[in-house]
C-alpha cells in the first residue's frame, strides 16, 4: 500500500502544480469600453470626459421652461441613443439632469432630479434595466450657457447621459 502512494504521489503532484499554473494564467476580462463601444458612443454623439463617455451639447436633450417631461423629439433621441447602447452591451448610464437659474435653488434641484427621472423612464422603456440607470439631479450648478438670456437658459434645461469608461 505504500509502494502504491509513493507511485501515485508523482502525477498526483504533477497534476496540482499544472492546475496551479492555469489558473494563474486565466484571462482577466478587459477593462473599459471595447472600440466598438467607443465607435457607437462618437457615432451618437457622445464625448469623452473626466467621468466618461458624455452626451455632448450639439445632442442634448432640452426640456421647456419648468417641465420635466421629454416633448416627442428629445424622446426619439433618447430611444435612439438607447438602442444604440443596448446594440453594443453597454447596460450602466448616468443620467445628469439640470436646470437654468430661474427660481429658487430648492426648486431647481427637485426639477432636474425629474428631468433625470424622465429620461431614465424613457430608456427603461427601451429595455435598459432599471437598476443599471443612475440619476443625479445637478440643480442650475452646471451652466453651459448664460442663464441671463432666454438662449442660454433654454440650453441649460437638459439632460446629459453619461456612460462610463470602466
Amino acid at each position: 500500500m505504500t509502494k502504491r502512494f509513493s507511485v501515485l504521489r508523482f502525477p498526483l503532484f504533477t497534476l496540482l502544480l499544472a492546475l496551479f499554473a492555469l489558473t494563474g494564467c486565466q484571462s482577466v476580462p478587459p477593462k473599459g469600453l471595447t472600440p466598438e463601444q467607443v465607435a457607437v458612443l462618437k457615432r451618437e454623439g457622445f464625448a469623452p470626459t473626466d467621468d466618461g463617455w458624455a452626451f455632448d451639447l450639439s445632442g442634448k436633450v432640452l426640456f421647456g421652461s419648468d417641465l420635466d417631461s421629454l416633448n416627442s423629439q428629445s424622446e426619439s433621441i433618447v430611444e435612439r441613443i438607447g438602442k444604440a447602447l443596448l446594440s453594443v452591451d453597454i447596460q450602466r448610464v448616468r443620467i445628469d439632469g439640470h436646470a437654468d437659474a430661474s427660481g429658487k435653488a430648492a426648486y431647481n434641484q427637485q426639477l432636474s432630479e425629474r428631468r433625470a427621472q424622465s429620461v431614465a423612464k424613457a430608456l427603461a422603456g427601451i429595455g435598459m434595466q432599471p437598476q443599471n440607470i443612475q440619476t443625479r439631479g445637478m440643480g442650475s450648478s452646471q451652466p453651459v450657457a448664460d442663464n441671463r438670456t432666454a438662449a442660454g437658459r433654454m440650453e441649460n434645461r437638459r439632460v446629459s447621459i453619461v456612460v462610463g469608461s470602466e
